[in-house]
């Protein structure tokens, strides 16, 4: 999958390494994130593991533009969430890009990560 992580499907057992939730910047309307896959932070000592059964998949995808007339700077300006079976890579959507796959897991746990937990530090 585009830059880190494996490719997964509805079914599927994961084991992430992730960090806390965090409110998206997003016009469309998104349940609360608990937690967000985290491959590149190798502060290990805040991170967690999650493990889990994957029960629904959802892609993100956001259309952009500049915030005002004379900035730099990207905001969204629409968005849809799409359901999906299977997470195997982004593409686009509508003319939107994705954002990121939000992920409903069954039969989870949630625990502190170890040192060993992380393999990208």
């Amino acid at each position: 999958m585009e830059c880190c992580g494996t490719a997964f499907s509805i079914g599927d057992a994961i084991k992430w390494p992730v960090g806390k939730g965090t409110q998206l910047n997003t016009l469309v309307k998104v349940a609360t994130i608990d937690y967000c896959y985290e491959a590149h932070d190798s502060n290990w000592q805040k991170l967690f593991v999650l493990e889990g059964v994957v029960e629904n998949i959802k892609i993100l995808y956001q259309r952009y533009a500049a915030a005002s007339e004379d900035s730099r700077l990207m905001a969204p300006v629409c968005g849809e969430i799409v359901e999906v079976n299977s997470a195997k890579g982004f593409e686009k959507f509508n003319g939107m890009e994705a954002v990121g796959y939000i992920v409903t897991l069954k039969e989870y746990i949630v625990r502190p990560a170890g040192k060993e937990d992380i393999a990208y530090q």
